[in-house]
């Protein structure tokens, strides 16, 4: 927000979101130069801020936290707007009798889950299985396999299912097969679920709600 103050151009907001959402390095640089070439400036503005408190590219691995917006405080503010008027202690306990609601309504929202893996998971599964009709997949060894794109740049990852890596980036941040991932999971016959981080499962979630 403070960045499209002065960059008001939704063209460049969207350049600026592809670089944030870069999960590797590579394809970071290369969406940063792209937005160097429309406006210099906005490059320089941009790296004011440290990328690893924004950018995908450099979060810290084993976190499986994707995340490159800050809504979920946005939120949390927002429901709390009137409670934060109240005196200290009256504010707390307002505060927390929000909280105790809120967590026995995703208690009992939980009660109706189907399947194994959490809904919002299960959505953006869904989305990189969509994506595997642009890749094509070559099995190279054990565990490993060389992934590349069918369109646009053509990029080229390789995926490596007996470490969970993908060099995108992405498997190993998120803790989720990406759509390189997935494609190698299919070529060698496996079940997705088996290459999603535990924390995503349906027992999890409910063991700590």
């Amino acid at each position: 927000a403070n960045w499209r103050k002065k960059h008001r151009s939704h063209e460049w907001q969207k350049f600026f979101w592809a670089i944030a959402k870069a999960s590797n390095k590579q394809d970071f640089n290369y969406r940063k130069a792209k937005l160097a070439q429309e406006t210099p400036d906005g490059v320089k503005d941009i790296m004011r801020t440290e990328p690893m408190h924004w950018a995908r590219a450099f979060f810290q691995l084993g976190s499986n936290c994707e995340s490159v917006d800050n809504n979920l405080c946005e939120s949390f503010n927002h429901s709390i707007v009137d409670a934060r008027f109240y005196p200290i202690i009256s504010m707390q306990e307002r505060i927390r009798k929000k909280i105790l609601v809120r967590v026995q309504e995703q208690r009992a929202k939980s009660e109706k889950w189907n399947g194994t893996i959490c809904p919002s998971i299960f959505k953006k599964l869904k989305a990189s299985i969509a994506r595997t009709q642009f890749v094509e997949v070559l099995w190279n060894g054990p565990g490993g396999f060389e992934v590349k794109h069918i369109n646009g740049r053509g990029r080229q990852y390789t995926v490596n299912l007996d470490k969970w890596t993908c060099s995108c980036g992405y498997f190993q941040l998120a803790g989720l097969p990406c759509c390189h991932a997935i494609s190698a999971i299919y070529k060698c016959g496996k079940k997705v679920d088996d290459f999603i981080h535990p924390c995503y499962s349906v027992d999890v979630q409910k063991k700590y709600i």
